[in-house]
């Protein structure tokens, strides 16, 4: 908070005034201190020798301005220090309490225990679905350490009902030239849970190539090919809606009826028939991206000058009708000058998310959401994205439909709160540590939704 340094310097030179003017001088100090020297030091000894002259001024407008400012000032840092650690919008925010795993603890163990249930059973419903409405996508690699991928398929499955259940199309694409290379390949919970397991049926030239990009670690190719490869089996298999989800996610128990009420909410106010389509609902996002943004500075600083002058006319309103004799012009300076700048700075610092939170609902997200985890496309979408990412060929999934929504200026929806977490400390793609990564947390561990790990607490 050393911004708000200068606020107090000028008030203090304010209250330094005011002590001067209301203290008496005496009138022997001036007949017996000649020299400069010994003015001066009458004058010290005045205000010392006089402590009525001090309790004079602690009952002064300007001084008890100044205390009760400082004291609330005071709760108001301690209230932001203890209630938005959890805002990575927020200079309140504690990185070691804001990362912590609440919700996403427990559900990935809810999860874990319907795959484990899973793995010995015979598969719930051999036949697959008969008549879903949404296939969700999922394309998985092997990972150095943890396979996070038996979470997510536990979470997306773990909760639904019979009706739920039947309105999904699960597919895994096990992303690798040799499946065997994947551990959770051949586990007996895969087939029984899954309803189609994907590997490569593609031409000799294709499966050379794909083989070159993983020795390679290509993998900025061989994710778009994956994507593609998993979206156009989706699109084949008519559903409506195809999802596709990242192998390191975590869903919230009862995220598909929520997703059809968000898909229906969108549908609503745009229509999916509608010449422009809206590109695609996003049931991920990380709030990292979402404070104050520096384009619009003069906005805010617009803002800043408004409430001041508001400040200063309620005063000298006030002061004409009511308090004239209480409402000096050093309380009006010092409160516009030091009170209310500081507290448009504890403002901002509060974080953006912490002073105007994010009401649930469905919203355009047109940036700033981040990233890949979990995109919902209508079926009229699917052949678009894919020509899309199949004319690009290299590059980031995310980045890349991005950049094309920016182009058409596609709308693009988000559902609030997330029904989604990433849980992926390491990415596939490799270690992460770089210039993106803070608080001593890999790239893939930053991007986290907050709000998520309040679903216990907050969301019914």
């Amino acid at each position: 908070m050393s911004g708000v340094a200068p606020f107090f310097n000028i008030g203090v030179s304010l209250v330094a005034s005011n002590i001067l003017d209301t203290l008496d001088t005496r009138r022997t100090c001036n007949a017996t201190c000649n020299s400069r020297f010994a003015q001066k030091g009458c004058k010290i000894d005045h205000l010392l020798m006089r402590p009525g002259n001090v309790l004079r001024w602690v009952r002064s407008p300007a001084a008890i301005t100044l205390i009760a400012f400082l004291i609330i000032y005071l709760a108001l840092v301690h209230y932001c220090s203890f209630s938005f650690y959890r805002d990575p919008t927020s200079a309140f925010f504690d990185p070691t309490r804001g990362y912590e795993r609440k919700y996403s603890h427990s559900r990935q163990e809810e999860a874990d225990l319907f795959i484990q249930n899973n793995n010995g059973s015979a598969p719930s419903n051999p036949t697959g679905p008969q008549n879903p409405q949404m296939c969700v996508g999922i394309a998985t690699v092997a990972r150095d350490e943890e396979q996070y991928v038996r979470s997510t398929i536990g979470s997306l499955l773990d909760g639904l009902t019979q009706a739920e259940r039947a309105d999904i199309y699960l597919v895994v694409l096990i992303a690798h030239t040799d499946p065997d290379a994947h551990p959770i390949y051949g586990e007996p919970w895969l087939t029984n849970v899954v309803d189609k397991v994907l590997l490569y049926d593609v031409g000799q030239t294709q499966m050379t190539d794909l083989e070159r990009w993983e020795k390679e670690k290509q993998y900025r190719k061989k994710a778009i090919f994956d994507y593609t490869y998993v979206l156009q089996r989706c699109y084949d298999s008519g559903v409506h809606w195809v999802t596709m989800i990242e192998d390191d996610t975590l869903a919230v128990k009862g995220w598909l009826s929520k997703a059809f009420e968000s898909l229906e909410a969108a549908d609503f106010l745009h229509p999916t028939s509608n010449e422009r389509d809206w590109l695609y609902m996003r049931l991920f996002f990380t709030e990292e991206f979402l404070g104050w943004n520096s384009e619009e500075w003069p906005r805010y600083l617009q803002g800043a000058i408004g409430v001041v002058g508001m400040i200063a006319m309620v005063l000298l309103l006030i002061r004409q009708f009511v308090l004239d004799k209480t409402i000096t012009n050093a309380v009006i300076a010092f409160v516009c000058l030091v009170c209310a700048p500081a507290c448009i700075v504890l403002y901002f610092a509060a974080g953006r998310l912490s002073v105007q939170p994010l009401s649930p609902g469905v919203y355009e997200m047109p940036k700033f959401g981040c990233c890949a985890q979990g995109l919902v496309f209508s079926r009229r979408m699917v052949p678009k994205v894919i020509a899309r990412l199949a004319q690009m060929r290299e590059g980031y999934v995310d980045e890349i439909i991005e950049a094309w929504g920016n182009e058409l200026s596609l709308v693009r929806w988000v559902t609030i709160p997330s029904l989604l977490q990433h849980i992926g400390g390491h990415s596939s793609k490799g270690d992460d540590f770089g210039s993106k990564s803070k608080y001593d947390r890999s790239v893939a561990e930053k991007i986290w939704n907050f709000g998520f790990e309040l679903y216990d607490e907050a969301v019914p």
